[in-house]
Formats: C-alpha cells, structure tokens, sequence
C-alpha cells in the first residue's frame, strides 16, 4: 500500500548550551564584581573610601548608568522579548543609549580630574570612546532599518560594556588588584581590543573558516 500522503514534521528546536553557558558565566562574573569588589567599597574601613566621598557626586550617577546598561544588555538579546514585547525592545533599547552617554562621559571626566598616568587615562578614554561609538552605530543602524547592522553593533556595544565587569573581575587576586596604574591601563587597553576583535571574529567565522564553491 502506497501512502498518499507525506507527513512532514519540523526539526525539534535545539537549545544553543553554548550561548546559555556563556550568559551564566557572565551572570556570575558579574555578581562576583558586586560582592566582592563594589559593595566592599561602602564599607567606612576601606582605604580608597575617603576619595570616592569627595567625588561620589559624579561616580553614584556613572555607576548607576553603567549598572543600567549591563542589566538591560542582556534582555536585549532575547529573541522572545524582541517578537512579543517590540515596543518595550526598542524602549529598553532607548535607555541603555541613554545610560551609556552618561556613565561614558563621566568615566572620562572622573579619569581626568583625577590625574592619572598617560597609559591609564589612555586607557579609558579608548574604553569609553568606544562604548559610545560602537552603541550609536547600534542605534543609527536600528533608525535606518538596517537590522542585521544593527544586532552586529549591538553585540559589539555590549562586550565594550562588560569589560568594565573583566577588568574588575580578578580585584581578588592580589596580584592583579596591586598592579600599577600604568599596567592596568595597559589591561584596560587590551581587554577592550579584545571585546571588540572578538565579535567580528564571531560574525565572519564561516567565511574564515570556509572555502566558497566555485
């Protein structure tokens, strides 16, 4: 007996393991940061608490837009909020654009007066410039309907925004939390060449690691 017809069934959905390991890992190192690098810092025994008093004006709002952004970050990348919820998408889209050209200019401002060495100011002002360049590329390219663009840039956005949680994640190794201004700003350097070399990497990853047929 020959069947009339053909019964199709679509591919069970896979589970990307990868991509949620990578978020946990980032959740993790994220919280890490919290506990045992910011919040130490309220405590009156803390040695560098007597100078974050005196510039507490500029740094409460620099932390709270750069908390903002790396909160928001990742709820920008779910698919099922963009399809179902768009409006709040691009709502929450607005405010971590919003939260980013403050906590970068601020991070500027603060290194500057400051005083810090060459290297170090070097340094921030690399890592804050790009934060703020590559997150209005992300918007242009999302008011210009270029989706695609603008998921790249958005990507690139936010690994500029956690290499504020990678630079601080290891405050807990001695050895990394006594290095020399210039050595950290040397850090700070190469982790931000790095959040960026890295998701273009990722984009291009085929057409690298693939011959095109003739």
């Amino acid at each position: 007996m020959t069947p009339s017809a053909v019964i199709t069934t679509a591919p069970p959905r896979r589970t990307s393991y990868a991509k949620a390991a990578l978020w946990t890992v980032m959740a993790l190192m994220t919280l890490s940061v919290i506990i045992l690098s910011e919040i130490p810092l309220f405590k009156l025994t803390h040695p560098r608490h007597l100078h974050l008093v005196s510039i507490r004006w500029m740094l409460i709002p620099h932390a709270l837009a750069g908390t903002t952004a790396t909160l928001i970050g990742p709820l920008q990348f779910s698919t099922r909020l963009r399809s179902r919820h768009l409006t709040l998408h691009r709502i929450l889209g607005r405010v971590y654009v919003v939260a980013i050209l403050i906590a970068a200019p601020l991070a500027i401002y603060i290194a500057t007066i400051n005083h810090q060495p060459a290297i170090f100011y070097t340094g921030t002002i690399v890592q804050s410039g790009s934060w703020i360049v590559t997150t209005l590329a992300a918007f242009l390219a999302a008011r210009n309907r270029h989706i695609q663009q603008h998921r790249q840039w958005v990507v690139r956005s936010y690994a500029v925004t956690f290499t504020f949680i990678l630079v601080r994640v290891l405050n807990p190794v001695p050895a990394w939390y006594n290095l020399s201004d210039d050595a950290f700003g040397a850090a700070i350097l190469v982790i931000v060449f790095l959040a960026l070399l890295i998701p273009d990497l990722a984009f291009h990853w085929r057409e690298l690691t693939t011959r095109r047929a003739r």
